[in-house]
């Protein structure tokens, strides 16, 4: 077997490329900066709608923070609906994990794909 013979010759590499790639890329950049975070997972415990579901939606976002102060909540309102979500997961393997703890207390609570935050890395 032969061996490659290398040099250090301290050699020039010139890439040339498209102005309009350049722009692609940096408009990519931008608006992913807008929007930070990634496609993951969240464990919805909460869906209702109707006039007494805005404060049944604080009441269960409450419930739950005190219970897993650790885990983050999210409360949003999609007309007519008042949603309450927990978790930013990855996969749905590491939300799974949460829901097998959560649906003795939450049976109603299932997993769904949402725009979730940056995993925290300890």
């Amino acid at each position: 077997m032969e061996r490659l013979q290398t040099s250090n010759s301290g050699g020039v590499v010139t890439i040339k490329q498209d102005e309009r790639l350049a722009k692609m890329l940096d408009f990519h950049l931008l608006q992913n900066a807008k929007r930070p975070g990634l496609q993951g997972f969240r464990i919805r415990i909460f869906f209702d709608l109707g006039q007494k579901s805005r404060q049944a939606s604080q009441e269960a976002m409450e419930q739950f923070m005190e219970k897993y102060p650790d885990i983050a909540v999210y409360r949003t309102f999609d007309s007519p609906y008042y949603k309450v979500s927990v978790g930013d997961f990855r996969s749905r393997d590491n939300a799974l994990r949460l829901y097998n703890q959560l649906k003795q207390q939450y049976p109603k609570a299932f997993i769904v794909p949402e725009w979730i935050n940056f995993p925290r890395l300890d």
